[in-house]
């Protein structure tokens, strides 16, 4: 009989102490989700696209689009994943303008983690 790989304890999988966890609240989801929203919105509008024309490239309603565009639902992996392959663009572009809030910023910006 093949020997079972061990289970780590929930203590063996804590963060080190190097990194600090980042509070996820109801606000830092909604500026989240407005800012890729933001995102969404400025690349549909550059590729002078309709709500229509990205939904049936994402295959949702253009309702949801609207919804997403407006920070109302949040995203799926898969649906930003679609979503960035319609509009011709990497999933970090949605991101690329997003700033941590403030209360993930470092107290001392000597401080690096590693």
């Amino acid at each position: 009989m093949e020997a079972q790989p061990s289970v780590p304890a929930i203590s063996d999988l804590r963060p080190s102490p190097r990194v600090r966890p980042a509070p996820i609240d109801r606000a830092t989801i909604h500026y989240v989700q407005q800012r890729v929203g933001r995102s969404i919105r400025q690349r549909r509008r550059m590729l002078d696209l309709t709500l229509q024309d990205l939904a049936a490239a994402c295959g949702v309603s253009f309702q949801q689009v609207h919804k997403y565009e407006s920070g109302l639902c949040s995203l799926s992996a898969a649906q930003l994943w679609a979503i960035a392959t319609a509009l011709q663009v990497p999933i970090t572009y949605f991101y690329e303008s997003l700033t941590p809030p403030p209360n993930w910023r470092a107290d001392n910006d000597d401080e690096t983690l590693s």
